[in-house]
């Protein structure tokens, strides 16, 4: 991590609740300075109820946030202000262990020049676009499928900067991309599902397979009385073989999950992998499957048990649908699952309405501490789309969210015991971690994947 817009990283004060930057005099795009204000209005803008900004959450830590997003409090009292023009102060309410990442990567200034001049058109197009990073964003509008970066000469760190234009083109499929890296036409192309093992010996030096920090999970439906029933979750959850599922389905680099939380994040209290102390709860157990399915019929009063799966209708997507059909039905007689697959805007829609049993998604971070992987299943979570609660699972979600008299030891601990009881009250079916798959050019360097956030083309150059 490095310092960007401010001159350094700071160390905050007060108990870990205050942070001071003095800013580089940096401008944006259309020459006018960056400064302290345009943070403030930007972090005061995101909150403010009407906006209706689904980044909001992300400033969640901020002092008054509560108070400022429900329209009790006026917005200038969100814990933000300028104690000059290059000079902001951040005020939490509470210590957060990992809020350098989140200065990192999650807030930004907004143009206030250009948002007054252009209201509600501000970042709808490129025309209506300000920028104050390595590249400037041409010729895209929110229906357009190319568009281009190019180098800012504005930006503080342009010496640095080696390509000077990048040409992005949106494709429907891995095959046409592996068409367009094949003719040349394009040194970078991300790909999925079989086309990743279709290129492996072909392609061994240009591709480039990296663990990345997103987990595909199961979704329950907790006002669908056959979906919520938990010990039908365990059953099927026991039924899958993860393993089986990355290796031979997906075939594209992702691993089994161990739990809601990705392996390679963070460490454990012993040194190794954070999820090495979680205990193997989703290892696949055919005997645990059945006893948990028989508890089940019990429970629902039926010999025959009818579920049906949603699932993003992209292929990897529909794979893995089509995996747990097969598997789950093999592994409990009396088991039926009925697929359906949609878009994915679709997807989220029918799962914010309650229109649905069980299905697939997947959620990446921004910052590496488990907690945000933890919060899907929590009380008020972002995507626990139907409230799942579960007062053991809550009690310790909280005693991690007090970090007043806590160790980061003893932080790690509470999240391990947190991911334990998930993968055994089944809030959410953990199922695989995705990786990170791309073709890359010969001809380029310093284009690396991190497991959190993305390519950094700033610190790319050509050989």
């Amino acid at each position: 991590m490095v310092a960007s817009v401010a001159k350094k990283i700071v160390k905050p004060t007060d108990n870990g609740k205050v942070y001071t930057f003095n800013l580089k005099k940096t401008k944006w795009s259309d020459g006018s300075a960056v400064t302290a204000q345009d943070f403030v209005a930007s972090f005061r803008r995101q909150v403010e109820p009407k906006t209706k900004s689904q980044r909001a959450n992300h400033l969640e830590d901020l002092v008054n946030y509560s108070g400022v997003a429900s329209g009790k409090l006026n917005p200038d009292k969100l814990g933000v202000k300028a104690l000059g023009k290059y000079k902001l102060q951040i005020t939490l309410s509470h210590k957060v262990p990992y809020y350098n990442y989140v200065l990192a990567t999650q807030l930004f200034p907004v143009n206030r020049k250009d948002l007054s001049k252009w209201g509600t058109k501000y970042g709808t197009s490129s025309k209506y676009a300000a920028s104050n990073g390595a590249y400037v964003i041409k010729n895209w509008n929110s229906s357009k499928d190319t568009w281009n970066l190019v180098k800012n000469k504005d930006y503080y760190g342009a010496g640095h900067v080696k390509i000077n234009k990048i040409h992005f083109q949106v494709v429907k499929t891995p095959q046409t991309g592996l068409r367009l890296f094949q003719s040349k036409e394009v040194q970078e192309t991300q790909l999925s599902g079989s086309y990743v093992s279709m290129v492996k010996k072909q392609y061994k030096k240009d591709l480039v397979v990296s663990k990345y920090g997103e987990q595909a999970f199961l979704t329950w439906n907790n006002y669908n009385t056959t979906a919520k029933n938990t010990n039908l979750r365990r059953a099927i959850s026991y039924s899958l073989n993860r393993k089986t599922l990355a290796s031979d389905v997906l075939k594209d680099g992702s691993q089994a999950a161990k739990s809601i939380v990705p392996s390679g994040e963070v460490k454990g209290s012993n040194g190794k992998d954070f999820n090495t102390q979680v205990g193997n709860g989703l290892a696949y157990n055919s005997t645990k499957a059945k006893y948990y399915f028989k508890l089940a019929q019990q429970e629902l009063g039926k010999k025959k048990i009818t579920i049906q799966l949603l699932t993003a209708d992209t292929d990897a997507y529909k794979s893995v649908g089509e995996y747990i059909q097969a598997q789950a039905q093999k592994v409990l007689p009396g088991l039926k699952i009925t697929i359906k697959s949609i878009p994915l805007e679709q997807e989220i829609t029918a799962f914010s309405n309650h229109n649905y049993q069980f299905g697939t998604l997947g959620w990446s971070t921004d910052f590496p501490d488990p907690i945000d992987y933890l919060n899907i299943a929590a009380k008020g979570g972002e995507i626990n789309f139907t409230n799942w609660t579960n007062a053991k699972y809550q009690k310790v979600i909280d005693q991690i969210n007090d970090t007043k008299n806590q160790t980061a030891s003893q932080r790690v601990k509470l999240q391990q015991k947190a991911a334990k009881i998930l993968n055994t009250e089944q809030g959410v079916t953990p199922l695989y971690q995705y990786a990170s798959v791309h073709l890359v050019s010969s001809d380029l360097k310093g284009l690396s994947y991190p497991l959190i956030g993305y390519q950094k083309y700033e610190y790319v150059s050509w050989k």
